[in-house]
């Protein structure tokens, strides 16, 4: 049994190993790069965005926040970290994804930076968007990945595979 377990966990890992190789690392700023299955297309002077062939959308994004809010970065980091402005936050994004139901937001900690992931419900298109919101240094970078309903993804790989440079 304890040879079966193994077995599947090295699979697992091998499998998530060798999908991430492959990958096309982006550059969004100088502080974040995020991976996508393949190469993607700049949408927007902030905004980095692949549609695959199975219909799923993979979008990267940021916004200078801090500066936006005319709020000092070391200040900004502390008011992300609260719970009322993570409810504005989410207000704020229900009102740009109107077509989605998002669900409440998790707050987490990557590193020493605040995180928050959600997913949202489009019943009319029968997909869903899964998120995952990273603030460094007063700037927000937004991972977002679209699915279809019925369709494997590569979501939690994607929503997962950035990196962070000081």
């Amino acid at each position: 049994m304890k040879r079966i377990v193994l077995i599947c966990v090295f699979a697992l890992w091998s499998a998530f190993t060798f999908a991430q190789k492959n990958w096309v690392k982006q550059k969004l700023t100088s502080h974040f790069t995020a991976s996508f299955p393949s190469a993607p297309s700049q949408t927007a002077s902030t905004t980095f965005a692949l549609k695959d062939s199975t219909n799923v959308i993979y979008t990267a994004t940021y916004s200078f926040i801090a500066q936006n809010l005319k709020v000092e970065e070391k200040i900004f980091e502390k008011l992300a970290a609260t719970n009322e402005f993570a409810g504005e936050f989410l207000s704020t994004l229900q009102a740009t994804l109107p077509q989605y139901s998002l669900e409440k937001l998790q707050l987490k900690q990557h590193k020493n930076y605040v995180n928050y992931l959600t997913s949202g419900r489009n019943e009319t298109e029968k997909k869903t968007i899964f998120m995952n919101i990273v603030f460094v240094n007063g700037v927000y970078y937004s991972l977002s990945c679209i699915v279809p309903d019925g369709i494997q993804s590569n979501k939690d790989l994607f929503l997962n595979s950035f990196q962070i440079d000081k």
